[in-house]
């Protein structure tokens, strides 16, 4: 299947984040997030060619994730970027409550599972039925997404 799938994350949220990768490994998706990223490797540049690589981004929102400082100078700016200038499907999940509303370029994003934070939904089979359902939408947007050439010498 073409295409990568970008994970944004707050580090505080890795537990939600594990659950919601899970679900995409089920349809064996190719997920880039900074967990690939080798000890020993240089974090910045790899993280900054998979947000240049990948054909959709989901964003795992919390306010750990609103208020983290890389990921509002550096990962949002470039994703929302490439929104602008190429279509890149930006995908925000709400992991847990937070004012999201108030944050100008987020409220005018869809959330494809609602307003209601994945932390909110009562019993695992709710959590389980809205993650399944969004592993399908975004496989279907990877089928869909046209090849995009890779640059030189990768």
């Amino acid at each position: 299947m073409p295409g990568k799938v970008f994970v944004s994350y707050s580090s505080k949220d890795v537990e939600l984040f594990a659950l919601v990768t899970e679900h995409l490994d089920v349809l064996e998706l190719d997920v880039w997030a900074d967990t690939r990223i080798p000890a020993v490797a240089d974090w910045l540049p790899a993280i900054e060619q998979a947000m240049a690589e990948c054909t959709v981004a989901l964003l795992l929102v919390s306010s750990s994730y609103l208020t983290s400082p890389f990921i509002k100078r550096t990962e949002i700016p470039a994703l929302l970027q490439r929104r602008a200038a190429e279509g890149l499907c930006v995908i925000p999940l709400l992991l847990r409550p937070c004012a999201w509303q108030q944050i100008d370029w987020l409220a005018r994003i869809e959330l494809p599972a609602g307003s209601t934070p994945l932390s909110s939904l009562r019993g695992r089979d709710r959590k389980e039925q809205t993650l399944a359902a969004l592993a399908t939408t975004i496989s279907g947007l990877l089928a869909a997404a046209p090849v995009r050439p890779q640059p030189p010498g990768a």
